[in-house]
């Protein structure tokens, strides 16, 4: 005989079927709070038993701890997303699984992620925390797909507000660096050495030129290249779709320069830490190589061209990603605003005396 039990849980309460099947005692939810829906579930589960096409699997809930769970994510998640991506997000889930064990997903409820979230800020900035509540909510919305998860407990926590930092360099700020690095380059004892900065020095300004990712950069092959139509024709691009990318003067200028190999010699790592050490030798500070992506979108949008034109460069498949780069700068502004000195104003107010002494008035000079 199948029983209706109440259970408690975070909003509320839901039913509970207790039965028992082939000489087993077992405990499924209904998964609702509606006594009338719930009675017509046991009533199901009592007929199919007399009936005799009962299966359990159908109605037990599928349970799974993080770390497995995670195994079945990243083996999936391999097929359409890059390994580098995969690699921060095992970070990120390691993380997870440190601060609050590797217990069972449906057992990862709001408290549980409020002491997460205590630890994390105590060893990462708000910024990178917004990214792992990004990652987290992602890595969960899937077990909710494949049915592991009835809700998805990240929907519930909020991102932290951060401030806004600068994420272009300005002109005085790519003069600095480039000069700190030629300085670098011509300090290095090996021929070798200096070659290899020097192709480094190359990749930036092909970088500001162009828009490219890093790793765009680096694996760049010369069948990506058409100088005829000026653009390249990026096949490795982070979200896996092709898109074509045109050349400035400049940029064709250093294809011409490098020669066939490209930017072959030099790898992410290389490219990174030399960035990094050059930032730091020029008291250049709160800079990614990531900036220089940055810094070329910026230079786009204070032209004037468009977001959506902005967006399909960069290859964003949300315009919304490219809306980041179209916070206008000071001095974008500024420009704007002298353009008005430059017209004619259809308007001016003058102020006159009135006749009374001490009587100021006003009248608008109406100009055709």
């Amino acid at each position: 005989m199948a029983t209706l039990r109440k259970k408690r849980t975070q909003n509320g309460y839901h039913y509970i079927i207790d039965f028992t099947f082939q000489g087993k005692r077992h405990v499924i939810t209904s998964k609702t709070s509606d006594h009338r829906l719930a009675k017509r579930i046991l009533h199901d589960i009592e007929g199919k038993i007399a009936r005799g096409t009962f299966k359990l699997d159908e109605y037990q809930e599928k349970h799974i701890n993080i770390s497995d769970f995670a195994k079945l994510y990243f083996e999936n998640a391999e097929s359409y997303k890059r390994p580098s991506t995969i690699s921060l997000e095992r970070i990120v889930v390691n993380n997870l699984v440190r601060c609050i064990g590797d217990r069972d997903l449906r057992d990862i409820d709001i408290e549980t992620l409020d002491d997460w979230k205590r630890q994390r800020l105590l060893e990462i900035k708000p910024a990178t925390y917004n990214l792992e509540v990004r990652t987290l909510k992602a890595f969960l919305n899937i077990a909710k797909r494949w049915e592991y998860l009835s809700t998805n407990p990240f929907t519930e926590v909020t991102k932290l507000k951060v401030e806004d930092k600068r994420l272009y360099m300005t002109d005085n700020e790519i003069r600095l660096f480039i000069e700190t690095l030629v300085v670098i380059r011509e300090a290095s004892r090996t021929r070798e050495r200096r070659a290899k900065l020097l192709l480094c020095l190359h990749f930036y300004e092909f970088l500001l030129n162009t828009g490219l990712r890093r790793e765009e950069g680096t694996s760049l092959e010369l069948a990506e290249v058409d100088l005829d139509l000026k653009q390249l024709h990026i096949m490795k691009t982070k979200d896996k779709e092709a898109r074509d990318v045109p050349l400035t003067k400049r940029a064709i200028e250093i294809l011409e320069h490098i020669g066939n190999d490209l930017f072959s010699g030099l790898s992410n790592n290389y490219v990174t830490k030399t960035f990094t050490r050059t930032c730091k030798q020029a008291k250049l500070t709160g800079f990614k190589l990531h900036s220089l992506r940055h810094t070329f979108a910026t230079r786009l949008i204070d032209l004037g061209i468009d977001v959506l034109t902005v967006s399909k460069i960069l290859g964003h498949s949300d315009i919304s990603t490219t809306m980041i780069y179209a916070k206008v700068r000071r001095e974008t502004m500024q420009k704007a605003v002298d353009q008005l000195e430059k017209r004619d104003s259809l308007v001016t107010i003058r102020l006159l005396r009135g006749a009374t002494e001490g009587e100021e008035g006003g009248r608008l000079d109406e100009r055709c």
